[in-house]
């Protein structure tokens, strides 16, 4: 049996509104409640929370505060098995202490990339082999290679990716997009 997905927003909250399109996109069915409508909904973060404070995703009894697309991927229920799923397309490692160092970071964070699939999504946006990929959008990488991995899962064909890359004492921006596959072929014949 799936657990029940409840969604706690505000009107006109930016993050609110991401959290609804992020799980509208991913067909996940849920419920939505917002403060400033439903006194009930105002009581049971301030019961659980001490305050009220949105967007709040509760699956069962567990409750999530903020829209964060990695931690999502982790919290939200497991699809089915006809999920289409993306690849990067190259290998990644953590950051070790004195690579980070030898880099010039200012602390140990990101995945230094290995060798990149021709052809892949990583080689389509320009990942190169030895790039230290140090953000997902705004977000640190300070999880290292599980936290990549745990974003890549939580993508689907379709899916756009902003990375912030550094390259030797350059940083630049690179986007990955993870292409929808290709319409099946025709199979009428003649």
């Amino acid at each position: 049996m799936t657990e029940a997905v409840t969604v706690y927003v505000r009107a006109g909250d930016v993050d609110s509104a991401l959290m609804l399109r992020h799980l509208e996109e991913r067909g996940i069915q849920h419920t939505v409640r917002d403060v400033t409508t439903d006194p009930s909904a105002s009581a049971v973060l301030f019961g659980r929370l001490g305050r009220i404070a949105v967007p709040a995703l509760q699956v069962g009894e567990r409750l999530m505060v903020g829209y964060d697309p990695l931690q999502l991927a982790r919290f939200l229920p497991v699809g089915g098995a006809e999920e289409p799923v993306v690849s990067f397309g190259a290998a990644v490692r953590s950051v070790s202490p004195a690579l980070a160092q030898e880099r010039g970071l200012p602390y140990v964070m990101g995945v230094e990339v290995g060798p990149v699939r021709a052809g892949s999504a990583a080689d389509a946006a320009g990942v190169l082999p030895g790039d230290l990929i140090t953000q997902i959008g705004a977000y640190s990488l300070q999880g290292g290679a599980e936290q990549f991995r745990a974003a890549i899962a939580a993508r689907h064909p379709g899916d756009v990716m902003e990375l912030t890359v550094r390259r030797g004492t350059e940083e630049r921006v690179l986007v990955v997009e993870f292409p929808k596959p290709a319409p099946a072929a025709d199979q009428t014949g003649s």
